[in-house]
């Protein structure tokens, strides 16, 4: 996690932003938005250049984007780094992190290929959890567990998905509802209801089946990159708007591109979010890593065998791998 740490500095921060706003009544976090915005607004209009729109991953900030031969910005290489070892008591269960549920529809598209699962093998791996006796639990047990190290179901894991991609609600919903399954998706506030994206209605309707709606910021940045203010503006605003939408506290929040440090995780904790998940690397969680639980990415060429290796399950049966 060393890579994401900032300075010092950053703490300081976020001391001025928490004691300089208090706009929104019982957080003392100023939030507005761009219209009728206060000094600093300037800092917190988003910035066309954050992220090519349908192509949203975690990126490692190494320097500015480079236009590739495709015409598109190229976003950068897809974190791939191992969660430090927790310490004290542990609790285990895997976090798994889909985002679109389709056919890549560009073959050249090395990213979205990355974080795309096929419909079909979609509908695989959750056979796979329902004919081997997973318990598929929601993101809130998954955290009492951790938080007070109690016992969970044998063989947990839990479903999470990032950016509230359309397929979320059309191709990975229904397949979920057929074996009883539950998941987190994080929204893109920012983006509801462009196309790709589910639609405000689509995200209250996954809400009312069941399905847990976590933020994920108005503008998918990445949130160690930009300025302390603008970060709470991206933060606060994705979750008052939703909490509007639904119509009742969201509670779980998701690092755009993995990007976090210690003035954001504060930030997190500060505006009441029980946990906040990243990308990285990880099964094993313990009570001090609330605010950046590791997850496993699923996605790309990702074989059935190799699914349930990585849930620490048994080999498929070979009926399953005809599937």
């Amino acid at each position: 996690m060393s890579q994401w740490i900032a300075p010092a500095a950053r703490w300081g921060a976020l001391v001025l932003v928490l004691l300089a706003a208090a706009a929104i009544p019982d957080t003392g976090l100023m939030v507005s938005g761009p219209a009728g915005s206060p000094a600093w607004a300037a800092d917190v209009l988003p910035d066309p250049a954050d992220e090519l729109p349908g192509l949203v991953a975690e990126q490692r900030f190494a320097g500015p984007a480079q236009i590739g031969d495709t015409g598109h910005p190229e976003i950068g290489e897809l974190t791939t780094g191992v969660a430090p070892s927790p310490s004290g008591p542990t609790t285990y269960v895997p976090i798994l992190l889909y985002h679109y549920i389709r056919i890549n529809p560009n073959p050249s598209d090395r990213v979205g290929f990355g974080l795309s699962t096929p419909p079909a093998m979609f509908r695989a791996e959750m056979q796979y959890l329902a004919d081997h006796a997973f318990h598929v639990i929601s993101l809130h047990q998954a955290v009492v567990a951790i938080r007070n190290h109690a016992t969970l179901p044998s063989r947990p894991v839990v479903l999470t998905f990032d950016d509230g991609y359309s397929d979320f609600y059309t191709a990975a919903l229904p397949v979920m509802v057929s074996h009883g399954f539950t998941a987190t998706d994080f929204v893109i506030t920012g983006r509801m209801g462009l196309p790709g994206f589910m639609t405000p209605e689509q995200v209250l309707a996954a809400d009312r089946l069941g399905f847990d709606i976590g933020a994920h910021t108005v503008d998918h940045v990445a949130l160690a990159a930009i300025s302390p203010a603008r970060a709470t503006w991206e933060m606060r605003r994705s979750q008052l708007t939703l909490e509007k939408l639904l119509g009742h506290p969201v509670l779980d929040f998701a690092y755009p591109y993995g990007s976090f440090d210690a003035y954001v995780m504060a930030l997190a904790a500060r505006l009441g979010f029980e946990t906040a998940v990243s990308t990285l690397h990880g099964t094993i969680h313990s009570a001090a890593q609330l605010m950046d639980l590791s997850r496993v990415r699923i996605g790309g060429s990702m074989l059935l065998s190799t699914y349930a290796h990585d849930l620490g399950g048994p080999p498929p049966f070979a009926s399953e791998l005809r599937a």
